[in-house]
């Protein structure tokens, strides 16, 4: 009778040097449909082994030309699709702990009955296929991991150049950003470009989320920000912004905190409108600080959203720093508002030096949220 659900090519190999028994097993193997083939020794094995693909090989632990354990393992190595079970004539359990030690599916002990070697080799053919299942799974699941991995990597390459090079120093003003992702990817983006003749645009956003759906909203946002950076007052430029973005929003159940400002480095003039961001420090020289007070709701809470404006001047020396809610978690004190910025920072001596300071050590950390820090300075 043939074994249900064999292969032809499922082939075993009898290594033994007690000849009319590996005849018997060969023999008995055959009448049950499975193709065998005899080694008296293992150079003999070794020659077939790498004439043939086995599926089940039944291997003596005693060989005349040295031991069944060197044969295994070096099966094992060059074989490992083969299943290996070790066949003693002696019931040692330490013989038996180490063949499996040594990656042999199971140890058996002689006399083996014609019932039981079919059921032998049946029960190792089935974990045989199991493993070898699951390792083409495990290959599978590795495949995808690593193809996930280099779909982020290119992802974090894109959202990084679309990040402008920090500083920008032109004459009247310095302006500098630091950004560290929680993960690969980041939800916070920061943004500053020529908005019209006079002015240049600053925004520091932060969409709610971690990894790819937060950066797919953070690319909506800044491209929907860009597109209005000529419509005035700034608070109509906003809620067009806030338009565009709205079915994205709707879409990911999300929403985006923004401070996004323009400013004139000839007065010093700083328009601004703080949607749901809250962030915001207004640095005069080394030693004031004031909050801005005029704030709105973030883009996406509420669809009727009325966006206000503030304005401020920025005397030479003064500075605005806006960063995300996860630079919290590196300095939970500037969680109260009243509190100065660190006197390292307020004193530096360039916008990148201050958002550097603030920053510090986010690089070295595991992060929960993305860490983002603007800083412009009026020079």
């Amino acid at each position: 009778m043939a074994v249900a659900g064999s292969k032809a090519t499922e082939r075993v190999l009898v290594v033994d040097d007690d000849e009319p028994l590996a005849r018997v097993m060969a023999r008995t193997l055959r009448s049950r449909g499975f193709e065998c083939d005899v080694a008296l020794s293992a150079a003999e094995a070794r020659r077939l082994v790498e004439a043939n693909d086995y599926a089940v090989a039944l291997l003596d632990v005693r060989l005349p030309d040295e031991s069944g354990y060197g044969l295994l393992e070096e099966l094992r190595s060059t074989r490992p699709d083969t299943a290996v079970v070790m066949i003693s004539g002696v019931d040692d359990a330490e013989l038996g702990k180490a063949a499996l030690e040594h990656g042999a599916f199971a140890y058996h002990v002689k006399p083996v009955g014609a019932t039981q070697l079919y059921l032998l080799v049946v029960n190792n053919l089935r974990r045989r296929s199991l493993e070898l299942d699951n390792r083409a799974n495990l290959d599978r699941l590795e495949g995808l991991v690593a193809e996930r991995v280099e779909q982020m990597r290119r992802a974090s390459e894109l959202q990084a150049g679309m990040l402008p090079a920090s500083p920008l120093r032109e004459e009247g003003f310095e302006v500098a950003a630091h950004l560290t992702a929680a993960r690969e990817i980041s939800g916070d983006f920061y943004d500053w470009y020529r908005a019209g003749e006079e002015r240049i645009a600053v925004t520091l956003g932060d969409v709610m989320g971690k990894g790819l759906p937060a950066s797919l909203m953070m690319a909506t946002a800044r491209a929907a920000l860009r597109g209005v950076s000529g419509v005035a007052p700034l608070e109509a430029g906003i809620k067009q912004a806030a338009g565009v973005m709205s079915a994205a929003l709707e879409v990911s159940h999300a929403y985006v905190t923004v401070f996004h400002c323009t400013f004139d480095p000839r007065t010093g003039q700083l328009d601004y409108v703080d949607a749901g961001h809250g962030h915001a420090r207004l640095l005069r020289g080394a030693k004031g600080q004031e909050l801005l007070p005029h704030r709105s709701a973030p883009i996406g809470i509420f669809p009727d959203t009325q966006f206000v404006a503030g304005r401020v001047t920025l005397q030479p020396g003064d500075s605005l720093v806006v960063f995300s809610d996860g630079l919290l978690d590196l300095r939970p004190d500037l969680a109260t508002k009243e509190v100065q910025l660190p006197y390292e920072a307020r004193r530096a001596g360039t916008a990148q030096e201050m958002v550097d300071i603030l920053a510090h050590g986010a690089r070295d950390k595991d992060l929960f949220d993305d860490v983002t820090v603007v800083a412009l300075k009026r020079l």
